[in-house]
């Protein structure tokens, strides 16, 4: 290591820095001159999965070694962004936002089981609000932070996994992506950037080839059309956990594969799409599993009148509950796999062919 070129080492860690960031972190701690060969690939991948301060503490860091860096500057090309923090425990804890921690959940002593409905709709009410507390504390902690993330992110990103989940953003963000390939979001359109917002002369997207949606929570209306505008290069677009509420969402996508409309998604050369879980299994067939199998057979037609090859797979299916298990957690985690898959060795992540495709589980709202 000690006769080889810095060049030479530069472009080997290029090649290392593909693991979210351990690997990146790790080579600075081996000597002065690792430290210095590995700074412009030390952020080429990075993860950000637990915090609003581990955002502010990267920022920090990525600043700071970008003012040192002589030559090559430092640049995040792939990143993965959750946004659902340690989680929201309203179950006994009381939650509590320091300068310089995201949350500390306090115990409290276990409160007594109710004994009546009205203590029973008290006991609801009481977690609800602190819910909504614990919530809008995060909101106000990522909108501090997401801004300035985005803004350095934006030029220089080539994939990019959001988990947004329930955060509401407060400022608009004003920018393009200008070199993004590959972008994954749970939970809807990027808060932060509404198309509402943005001229549709100048598209957000305009290097963007693969596009997965996937709508964990019902009610955030996806508008396909908006998306043709802004990413007209899209190739391959995957739509998880799809449902039949809102209708924009259904109607839009409908419309923007369909024969019909051959400006929207110019490029398209394949589509995915997989239901959202079927209702709760019955002795008998009650509305919603009518209206569920009204669907499918709605999806299929989508399919068939779709001008480029789409693949419906089965409805998603939702895991068995486990005692002390976050399906939450879970789901985060096999979004970060997927992105790594593709980071690390271009993988097929979950555009892998098959008819089974990739079973992505995700809570309801």
């Amino acid at each position: 290591m000690e006769k080889l070129a810095v060049e030479l080492l530069t472009l080997i860690f290029f090649y290392a820095c593909t693991d979210g960031g351990q690997t990146g972190c790790s080579l600075s701690l081996v000597s002065r001159r690792i430290r210095d060969a590995s700074r412009p690939a030390r952020f080429y991948s990075v993860s950000l999965m637990t915090s609003p301060t581990q955002i502010q503490h990267f920022l920090d860091c990525l600043q700071t070694e970008r003012a040192r860096s002589r030559e090559m500057m430092p640049r995040v090309r792939h990143l993965c962004l959750s946004l659902f923090g340690q989680g929201l425990n309203t179950s006994g804890s009381s939650i509590q936002a320091g300068p310089s921690t995201s949350f500390t959940a306090t115990a409290s002593p276990p409160a007594a089981a109710p004994t009546s409905r009205a203590e029973f709709l008290a006991s609801l009410n009481r977690r609800t609000r602190q819910w909504r507390s614990a919530q809008d504390n995060l909101d106000e902690q990522y909108g501090r932070v997401i801004p300035t993330l985005i803004r350095t992110i934006a030029p220089d990103v080539h994939t990019l996994a959001f988990l947004q989940a329930q955060w509401r953003s407060t400022s608009v963000v004003r920018c393009t992506f200008p070199r993004l390939r590959e972008l994954t979001l749970v939970g809807g359109d990027p808060s932060f950037l509404p198309f509402a917002f943005v001229s549709d002369n100048q598209p957000v997207y305009p290097a963007l080839k693969r596009l997965h949606h996937i709508l964990a929570w019902v009610g955030k209306e996806v508008d396909f059309i908006k998306w043709a505008t802004h990413a007209p290069n899209v190739t391959h677009l995957r739509v998880s956990r799809l449902d039949y509420h809102p209708r924009i969402t259904v109607d839009t996508l409908d419309q923007a594969i369909g024969e019909n409309e051959p400006d929207c998604f110019p490029r398209l050369q394949s589509v995915v799409i997989q239901p959202c879980p079927a209702p709760p299994p019955a002795l008998r067939m009650g509305p919603s599993h009518i209206a569920f199998r009204d669907y499918l057979v709605h999806l299929q037609r989508v399919a068939e009148r779709a001008r480029v090859p789409v693949r419906v797979l089965p409805p998603l299916e939702m895991p068995k509950p486990v005692p002390g298990a976050d399906p939450q957690q879970k789901c985060i985690m096999r979004v970060k796999t997927e992105w790594l898959d593709r980071v690390e060795g271009d993988g097929d992540g979950c555009w892998q062919e098959g008819v089974n495709g990739l079973r992505l589980s995700f809570p309801g709202a």
